[in-house]
Formats: structure tokens, C-alpha cells, sequence
């Protein structure tokens, strides 16, 4: 694999940090007393468990080498894009008012990182990726 090839992954992958931050939503939820629909609870926890895991999912990808962590890294990127298509289906469903952010700044905003997701996910189907990240020359 090419440096500039590991680094877009981790550029990609690193993009998606700012999910971590979703934490700090939880207490506007209805049920807290807050303005945001009860439908985003899900997204937001998830969002925040896989920003928590990221740093642990760089590490692996920069230092260890086997199947297993490729398997590991696949499953991440797909858990993630899933997870942003849930929060384009939240939107959808139960709209986040607009105190919070407007309608256009969630939808294009999950959809970039859903992207970058999405183009993380792909690179690491390259073969030249794969052998290396399993070990192989």
C-alpha cells in the first residue's frame, strides 16, 4: 500500500471524530428535557460509541497486521455508513428543529461523512491494502 493511500484512509476514517462529540446532544433530547425528537437517541449513542473507537481502530490500522484487523476495520466503515444512513432516516422521520442545526446542514453534513465512510470502506477492499494490512507483502 502507498503512504498517500494509508493516509487517505486514515484522513477518511479521522474525518469521522467529530461523531464522538454526539455525547453532548443526549441532554437535548425530549425525554431529557430537551428540544430534539426521542428518534435521535440511537444515532447520537451510536455516533458517540464509534467516535469513542476510532483512535482504536487508527491504531490497529497503523500498527497491526492480520486478518482479523482488516475484518475489524471493514465491519467499523460499514457499521459507520450504516449508521449515517440511520441518521439520514432520523432527519427524515423526526426532523431536528432548526435551534439545533438546519435541515440542509444535517443532510449534506451525514451525507459527506457517510461518504468518507464509504470511500474508507472501498480502499480497504484494494488488494495492494488488504495484503498489507493482513501482513503480506
Amino acid at each position: 500500500m502507498t503512504p498517500t493511500i494509508r493516509w487517505a484512509i486514515t484522513l477518511l476514517m479521522g474525518a469521522t471524530i467529530f461523531r464522538a462529540q454526539t455525547v453532548l446532544f443526549l441532554p437535548e433530547l425530549q425525554m431529557f428535557g430537551g428540544i430534539a425528537p426521542d428518534g435521535w437517541f440511537g444515532p447520537w449513542l451510536s455516533d458517540a460509541i464509534i467516535g469513542f473507537t476510532l483512535p482504536v481502530m487508527l491504531y490497529l490500522f497503523w500498527v497491526r497486521r492480520s486478518v482479523a484487523v482488516w475484518g475489524v476495520l471493514v465491519a467499523y466503515n460499514a457499521v459507520g455508513a450504516f449508521d449515517y444512513s440511520q441518521g439520514l432516516i432520523t432527519q427524515f422521520i423526526n426532523p431536528l428543529p432548526v435551534e439545533i442545526a438546519s435541515t440542509a446542514t444535517i443532510y449534506v453534513g451525514i451525507g459527506l461523512f457517510m461518504g468518507f465512510q464509504l470511500v474508507a470502506l472501498g480502499l480497504l477492499f484494494r488488494r495492494d491494502v488488504f495484503a498489507d494490512v493482513i501482513g503480506r507483502p
